[in-house]
């Protein structure tokens, strides 16, 4: 700005006399000062700290570990020739994206566990920094593979964590805080300055803006409106937790909490683009945010998604607050520490990623070409920018197309849809629709044992009709109650048989002869909640199935 601002000398006319010159005054800013202005503003909104790029980087490969180690347990059940989706039916059903997983090349369990140990390699490389962009591009490639492998089970979370794994591999995740930054070409990243400007930067903000905006502009429904979202949401049974059916009591609370998450959809992804005070505006909505979706976690069993919702917040941190962490623990820790511990500390680490590879190129991302500028910080060129530009405008069509469904015409050509769908950049962020909030139910398996003995073939106890208190309690995971949760759906009645088979054939196998399983039923009984209060109870028999 001083350069726009300068002062300069003017005439000035004394009364009665000549013009004299030397008087100094400043002059009003004109036009291209404000552009300027406006200009200089528009970089620090677009700019992503390379510091919050490692936090999302660590983040996001807890997540991919901890997703590994819940899906492990139903391995056979979800993934393998053996469980509810054998290969058959997925080809059938998925058509030709089925065909492109890796995880669909065998039915084994051994096939799965080596994926998954490939995974999990990827996500820990990914968490140390090593080779991070090969590492981000691998946990994408397998969790992409996976989530074709059976889509029945998905959620969306899983949805958001595939996008912003996507995103990440167009970001220099490992450029700080990571082994890759220690040696390599990642070295050009070691100036003080850690703005980066790119496409990639500016399109993973708007990405999780768009979760929050279509997710309120698909909420344009009297459930909404009227504020009884909450009082719904709290009586799904097959999500709520012991905490939400304590929440659901306080009846006034409830119409604030739908207003207060209605508001936050659509004000708090405005305010990190808040032009002035845009660093404390941000933190200010990080803070928010994270608090919102841990309650939201503590209030409803929804998987992954308050998790990866609150984590994909962090990379909005503004530069401002890790100078001001830097100062702190240089303030803390300064005096304290031996200057020649602290060299040969980072000795080591240098080394280290030598160490790792065997190469004196050490660990560095061999795919990271971005120059610097002076006045911009870091900018991306190249590939770097026109991938991510296609993949933007996809992003924010397909939004739109699914916002505005009853369309006549698509949107989107049908081969785009197509890549898009092969690559899994479909997004639909009809969270906690209306049906989902205001249908519930749960299931009753009535099994005939050889003996004449009744019992329930899914969860292997006694025969109860009642609605279980806590519904969660009977299902082992977020993705058997997402699983059967799609079961109740009729679109998805050819899973039916498969899913009978399983039940009976893993009941068959921890009984005995006496005790096995001759025939049983597949019955839901929808819960509807109403407005007023009160629920409507409504049984279907989705199958009969005889064990031959």
């Amino acid at each position: 700005m001083s350069e726009f601002l300068k002062d300069h000398v003017v005439p000035v006319v004394k009364p009665g006399g000549t013009a004299t010159a030397g008087v100094r005054a400043t002059s009003k800013p004109g036009r291209s000062a404000w552009l300027a202005v406006c200009y200089q503003r528009l970089i620090v909104l677009s700019s992503v700290d390379l510091r919050s790029l490692a936090v999302l980087r660590i983040g996001l490969a807890l997540l991919l570990i901890a997703d590994l180690l819940t899906r492990w347990g139903d391995l056979a059940a979800h993934y393998t020739d053996a469980g509810v989706l054998p290969r058959a039916l997925l080809f059938e059903s998925e058509g030709f994206r089925a065909y492109l997983s890796l995880h669909s090349l065998h039915g084994s369990g051994m096939w799965q566990a080596i994926l998954f140990a490939a995974a999990g390699y990827f996500a820990i490389t990914m968490l140390l920094g090593i080779r991070t962009r090969l590492a981000t591009f691998g946990s994408w490639v397998l969790l992409l593979s996976l989530h074709h492998r059976n889509p029945v089970i998905l959620q969306a979370g899983d949805a958001l964590l595939r996008l912003l794994l996507f995103w990440g591999m167009l970001l220099p995740l490992g450029a700080r805080w990571s082994l890759d930054s220690t040696s390599g070409p990642l070295t050009l990243y070691r100036r003080k300055d850690n703005s980066l400007l790119s496409v990639a930067g500016v399109a993973i903000f708007l990405q999780v803006c768009f979760v929050y905006w279509f997710t309120a502009a698909f909420k344009d429904h009297p459930m909404w409106w009227n504020q009884n979202a909450a009082y719904f949401a709290l009586h799904v049974d097959q999500l709520v937790t012991p905490f939400g059916m304590w929440l659901r009591q306080i009846d006034w609370l409830l119409p604030i909490l739908t207003k207060a998450a209605f508001t936050m959809a659509i004000v708090a992804p405005l305010l990190v683009f808040c032009p002035i005070w845009t660093g404390t505006a941000r933190m200010i909505v990080i803070l928010a945010m994270i608090g919102t979706h841990l309650a939201l976690a503590m209030s409803l069993n929804l998987g992954l998604l308050p998790y990866v919702a609150a984590m994909s917040w962090l990379v909005f941190i503004p530069g401002r607050f890790w100078d001001w962490i830097k100062k702190l623990f240089r303030r803390q820790s300064g005096l304290r520490a031996s200057p020649s511990r602290a060299h040969w500390l980072m000795t080591m680490i240098r080394r280290l990623p030598i160490l790792i590879s065997g190469s004196r190129r050490g660990t560095g991302d061999v795919l990271i070409d971005i120059p610097t500028s002076r006045h911009l910080g870091i900018k991306a060129r190249g590939w770097e920018q026109a991938l991510p530009s296609n993949a933007l405008f996809y992003a924010v069509a397909w939004n739109v197309q699914w916002l505005d469904s009853q369309r006549a015409e698509p949107l989107l050509p049908v081969r785009v849809t197509t890549a898009g769908d092969v690559l899994r950049m479909e997004q639909n962020w009809n969270m906690l629709s209306p049906d989902a909030l205001s249908n519930d139910g749960w299931f009753v398996m009535p099994a005939e044992l050889i003996n004449g003995k009744k019992v329930d073939a899914f969860t292997g106890g006694p025969l109860s009709w009642t609605n279980p208190i806590y519904i969660s309690e009977n299902q082992p995971s977020s993705r058997w109650r997402k699983y059967l949760r799609n079961l109740s759906n009729p679109q998805f009645d050819r899973h039916l048989t498969p899913f009978a088979q399983y039940v009976a054939r893993s009941f068959n196998q921890t009984h005995g002869i006496a005790e096995q399983i001759v025939s049983f039923e597949i019955i839901f009984i929808r819960e509807t909640t109403r407005p007023g209060g009160g629920i409507d109870l409504t049984r279907y028999t989705l199958l009969r199935y005889y064990n031959e």
